[in-house]
Formats: structure tokens, sequence, C-alpha cells
């Protein structure tokens, strides 16, 4: 059979606590596209199960007994798997093997460390998990900051929302395809990709809009709370402060209502419970502008912690961007509400206790 025509042979890595989507969509992408996929973990007759619990799955044979010669690509999935992977040598060397002979290698997430662990990015451009950005850089890799890097035979993503551009990426360096889906090229701005990590056991529609929804209920609870430290602040610079973060969050719930406007989806607003705004109401009677700056530091972290969560769950890149920019410009506002703070207490301001936040700028 010609070699162009014959069946691709593809191994995916395994260990258990791997990211499920990580694992899920390039699985049923390959096999969508008539790939022979093979899940290669460290033993037999063991079932590996997903860190979100919703994929389990059996090896079909293990890093010691598989040849690299033996496939066309070698995938790993991102998750707490790869920490455990790079401890074993045998797959170290299985993926040293698969280098060294030119096949396609795409790892998603924390999947680059076990590149670490086999000295396979030193002079590579590559990007992954924001998390192990310096230990890639300290390997040698140059790192980026895209959905999708690839370097020769190396391909690497950053997260669950680049899986749907990186799965792309693998099919089309495969010279695979999937009948009645158009695969758009991995660079297209315009694509919808989250409608093909969905055909591929990625996030539906509905749990996307969902997450948006429940963003917008919280950026406009927190505008509204935002607006009343304004009205009560009594310095200049922090009254000034404040309505920028205003006008910040105005933008946000702007941004959020267009991406729901462009999925198709409904807007579900609810208001926030009386006995909430009782609680900030009252608390705002007896607060000082450095209570306020303290609260507002309690708002803008939960904020980022909660943007950044959302962020890792999606399997929508554009989705996903948007909340990384959120997230980006709340860090920014805490540590201007930290700088004030700090300012305000050492020319001799007193600090209030912590209050209770006004509620999650977005949920998880």
């Amino acid at each position: 059979m010609p070699e162009n025509n014959r069946t691709k042979r593809v191994a995916i890595l395994i260990e258990s606590h791997f990211e499920d989507s990580e694992f899920q969509i390039p699985y049923k992408a390959l096999k969508d596209a008539g790939a022979e996929v093979s899940v290669l973990g460290s033993r037999m007759n063991e079932k590996y199960t997903g860190k979100n619990m919703k994929v389990s799955v059996e090896a079909d044979a293990t890093t010691t007994d598989a040849r690299a010669a033996d496939f066309d690509a070698v995938v790993i999935p991102g998750g707490a798997a790869p920490d455990r992977m790079r401890t074993n040598m045998k797959t170290v060397r299985f993926v040293q093997d698969a280098v060294r002979q030119g096949k396609l290698v795409a790892a998603v997430c924390h999947g680059p460390q076990v590149l670490i662990e086999g000295d396979l990015l030193r002079g590579k451009r590559a990007t992954g998990f924001r998390a192990i950005r310096k230990d890639m850089q300290n390997a040698g890799a140059q790192y980026e900051n895209k959905a999708v890097v690839s370097d020769a035979n190396l391909v690497t993503s950053r997260r669950p929302s680049d899986l749907p551009v990186f799965t792309t990426t693998i099919l089309h360096r495969l010279g695979l395809s999937i009948k009645g889906l158009e695969l758009p090229s991995e660079e297209s701005m315009t694509a919808e990709w989250w409608q093909l990590a969905e055909g591929w056991g990625g996030q539906g529609k509905a749990e996307i809009v969902d997450c948006i929804n429940t963003a917008i209920r919280g950026e406009r609870y927190a505008l509204t709370a935002f607006e009343k430290y304004e009205e009560k602040a009594t310095d200049a610079e922090i009254k000034s402060f404040f309505g920028e973060v205003v006008a910040a969050k105005a933008g946000h719930v702007q941004a959020l209502e267009s991406r729901l406007a462009s999925l198709g989806g409904e807007l579900d607003f609810q208001a926030a419970g009386s006995g909430a705004w009782a609680t900030l109401k009252s608390w705002l009677q007896g607060s000082d502008d450095t209570g306020l700056l303290r609260r507002a530091m309690g708002d803008l972290q939960t904020g980022v912690v909660d943007a950044f969560n959302l962020t890792n769950q999606f399997t929508d890149p554009v989705t996903a961007a948007l909340f990384d920019q959120i997230e980006i410009e709340l860090a920014t506002h805490e540590q201007r509400a930290a700088d004030l703070y700090h300012a305000r207490l050492g020319a001799g301001g007193t600090a209030e206790p912590a209050a209770p936040t006004t509620g999650a700028a977005v949920s998880a």
C-alpha cells in the first residue's frame, strides 16, 4: 500500500489524573479521521481515570512493549498525568525515540513536562500551560503564548481551550480528514472552534452559555457594588480608582453579552438577592476609605481567581480569550487597590476588619 494511503497510527500516552478533555478530544477526532489509535500507559489491565472523573480508559499497551517506530505520531495530554509520566524512564525514552525518528509529537497543557524530562525542548519554539512556562524556558525552550506552536515535528498547546486548534493541527500534519467536516486552517480567527470541540466531546453550547451567564450575573453585581464604593469614597484618588473599575466592569458586561449573543444564547440575568444588598448597604454605612479599599481588594481577588478557573474549563478558544482579558484587567486593578491601601496605611490610615465580599466577579 502506498505510504500516503496507509492508516495512520497514533499513540496517546496515559496516566491517572489526566485532563479529561485533553485526552477525549484528540482521541475522538483521530478515530473519526480513521487513524488507528493506541493508548499507552505504564501498566496493562489498569483503568486510568481523568482528574475530572469524566473519562476512564484502559491502556492498549505500555510504553515498555510499544515501539516509537511503529507510530506516526505521539500525543501527550496534560493534567497531573505528565508529572507521573516523566518519572517513568520507559515513557520518556519512548518519546525521545519518537522525536529522534521524526515522528510528530504533540503535547498540550502540562504535557511538555515529558519533553522537559527528555531534554527535547532545547532550542525549540514551544508553548504549554502558563504554570510551567519558566520550567520550559529553563529547559531551553523559546516560550510563546499562543494556542498552537509548531517547530519541526513538535506541536504544543497551552490548555483545554486550545484543543480544537491543537487537534486540527495534528490532523493536518498527518494528512487526515473527516468525512463531511471541513477543517479550518489552524490560523483561522473566524472559525467556530467551539463546534469542532463539541463534536469531539468538549463543552457543548449550553455549557458555554451557562458559564457566560454566570459571569454576567457576577460582573453586574460587582459593577453596582463598585458604583456604591465610588459614591461612598471621600478621597479623590480612591474615588477616581473606583470609577476606573466601574468603567472596566461595564466593559466586561458588554463584552460578555456580545459573546453570548454571537453564540445565539439567551441572557439569563438574575438580580442579587435582597439579603445580599441589605448586608452590603449596612456595611457601607460604617466604612471609611481604607475599609472600602480592603473590601475592594477582596472583590477583585475573588474575580481574578474565578476568571482563571473558568478560563481553564473552556474548550472554546474565543470565550477563553475573553476571560483572559477580564482576568488581566482584574489583576491590574487588584494591585492598584493594594498600592492605594498600603499607601493610606502608611499615611496613618486604620485598617478595618475584612468584610464579606460582594460576591465573585465570575463564579467557577
